[in-house]
C-alpha cells in the first residue's frame, strides 16, 4: 500500500532502517498518527490525504486525514529541501533549495579522503544553510510559521540518522541519494548503535547556538515574533503533545479512545521526566 502505512510499519522501518532508538520511533510516529493519521485504523499517509484513509469517526478532525506532507503541527515552514506552504511547493524535493546547501558545503564543509575536499556535512555548514533559509522565509513568506520541534531537529536528525555508520560521517554523495534520490546509496550502513533523543538535540543546540534564530511566526503585519518563554518541563513535549494534538481526540470513546490513549502514553516515554501533557490544539487545521 504505497505511502500509506500502520504504526507497527512505521516503527519497524524506522529501527531496522536507521537503527532509530525505540522510544524515539514509536514516540515520533505516534505523534504522526495523533496529528495527521487515523488512529482509528491504524492508518498514516507519509504523503498528503488520501481515499485509502478515510476521516476519523464523525470527522471530529475535519473531512479528510492530511497526512505528513500537510502544513502545520507535523511540518512548518524553513523546511531544508521543501519550500513553504505559502509560497510554493511543501510536499516535493526542491532542487534549488538543496543547491543552496550544497554551495555552502562546499565552502565550510569537512575534508575527506574518499570523497574529496569540503565534501563532508558538519554543524556549521547546516547552521548557516539554516539562517539562509530563515531570512529568505522571512522575506518572501508573509505567513512563515518557524516551529520548535522542526526548526532544528531535522538538523540533529540529519547529521546522527544520515550519515554512514562505518566512519560517522556524512558526505555530500550520501546527502544526495537521500534527500534528492530517496534511497540509500550503496556501501551505505546504518549507525552502530540506537540513536535516541538526545542525540538529535545535541547536535540541535550546537547547530542552533552556531546562528541562533528562535522559533516563532509572523505577525499579520509580517513582523516575525518569536515564541513565548516556557517554564514547562519540556517545551518540545508541550509542543508536540499538547499544542499539536487535536483536544477532541480526548472526547472519544471505544476503540478510537483506546489507540489515543496508547499514542499519548507512546509520546510520554520520550519524556518521562514530565507530567502527562494534555492536547490542546484545535480541529481541522
Amino acid at each position: 500500500m504505497p505511502g500509506v502505512a500502520s504504526f507497527e510499519q512505521i516503527v519497524n522501518a524506522t529501527t531496522h532502517g536507521f537503527n532509530m532508538d525505540y522510544d524515539l520511533a514509536s514516540g515520533l510516529t505516534a505523534f504522526g498518527f495523533l496529528s495527521r493519521g487515523n488512529p482509528y485504523i491504524n492508518k498514516l499517509s507519509i504523503g498528503l490525504d488520501t481515499p485509502l484513509i478515510p476521516p476519523l469517526p464523525g470527522k471530529i478532525d475535519g473531512p479528510k486525514t492530511r497526512g505528513l506532507g500537510a502544513h502545520g503541527r507535523f511540518e512548518g515552514d524553513v523546511s531544508m529541501t521543501r519550500q513553504d506552504a505559502a509560497i510554493g511547493d511543501n510536499v516535493n524535493f526542491q532542487p534549488e533549495l538543496f543547491a543552496e546547501l550544497l554551495e555552502i558545503i562546499a565552502q565550510v564543509g569537512n575534508d575527506s579522503t574518499v570523497t574529496g575536499p569540503k565534501s563532508i556535512v558538519n554543524e556549521e555548514s547546516l547552521s548557516l544553510f539554516k539562517l539562509k533559509r530563515f531570512q529568505e522565509s522571512q522575506a518572501s513568506n508573509v505567513e512563515v510559521f518557524h516551529p520548535l520541534a522542526q526548526c532544528y531537529g531535522e538538523t540533529g536528525f540529519t547529521l546522527n540518522f544520515f550519515a554512514n555508520g562505518t566512519d560517522g560521517t556524512l558526505s555530500v554523495p550520501t546527502l544526495t541519494s537521500i534527500f534528492r534520490d530517496q534511497r540509500f546509496p550503496a556501501n551505505w550502513h546504518r549507525r552502530s548503535s540506537p540513536g535516541n533523543l538526545d542525540i538529535i538535540g545535541t547536535s540541535a543546540i550546537s547547530v542552533f547556538l552556531a546562528n541562533p534564530v528562535p522559533p516563532g511566526s509572523n505577525a499579520p503585519n509580517g513582523t516575525y515574533i518569536p515564541d513565548a518563554g516556557s517554564n514547562d518541563c519540556s517545551s518540545l513535549y508541550t509542543n508536540l503533545a499538547q499544542d499539536n494534538i487535536p483536544a477532541i481526540l480526548l472526547n472519544t470513546t471505544g476503540i478510537l479512545k483506546n489507540n489515543v490513549d496508547f499514542l499519548l502514553n507512546v509520546i510520554h516515554n520520550l519524556f518521562p521526566e514530565c507530567p502527562p501533557a494534555v492536547p490542546q490544539g484545535a480541529a481541522n487545521v
